[in-house]
């Protein structure tokens, strides 16, 4: 691998195919919204699931009941945000690298988005609402849901994968810079306490 940096291997994925993937996404019916995660489990028994299947850099912000760690699936690496509300996953959200280089929606964002739309169609079919990858001006800017790509209704869930666009300060230059990344929601149709 001479002469291929860092940033290189960790853009191209290349380095996250020597971790090996993380668990697939959860099959219809099997009572899960991802890997052994159900709705309505509890923030101890989130992170204790998540640290008994590997997941790596786990991390929590409570204030915004969000626990956050690693998937890595086919060479790239993307973050599971997993949504609670008083004390219950409501939610997960797999999104992928977030980046504002010109670039960086066609060399990083779309190769991730192929990834996880090839994964949905090959575990949930190719039956589903679906559009072409957008362009920039396509994506709404700071619009929570994006664009709207895919969308799978399942039995026991809603699975939408989108492209999304939002603008942010640059800490460095206080300029506004627009940001893209890939996101999939795992919605549960229904919460059952626990």
């Amino acid at each position: 691998m001479k002469g291929i940096s860092i940033f290189a291997l960790l853009t191209t994925g290349m380095l996250a195919q020597l971790w090996g993937d993380s668990p697939p996404l959860s099959k219809v019916d099997s009572g899960f919204l991802y890997s052994d995660l159900k709705a309505g489990d509890s923030r101890e028994t989130i992170l204790q699931k998540l640290r008994k299947s590997n997941f790596l850099q786990l991390y929590e912000e409570k204030d915004k009941e969000l626990i956050k760690c690693a998937v890595r699936w086919d060479g790239f690496r993307y973050e599971l945000i997993c949504r609670l509300s008083d004390n219950q996953l409501k939610l997960c959200l797999i999104e992928g690298q977030k980046g504002w280089h010109p670039s960086f929606l066609e060399e990083v964002v779309h190769p991730q988005w192929r990834v996880l739309r090839a994964r949905l169609a090959k575990a949930f079919g190719k039956q589903r609402h679906k559009k072409k990858f957008p362009r920039s001006e396509q994506i709404p800017s700071d619009e929570l849901a994006g664009y709207i790509t895919d969308s799978w209704d399942l039995k026991d869930r809603l699975l939408v994968l989108a492209v999304r666009s939002f603008v942010t300060k640059d800490c460095c230059t206080d300029e506004m810079i627009e940001y893209f990344c890939c996101t999939l929601l795992i919605q549960p149709k229904t919460i059952t306490a626990h």
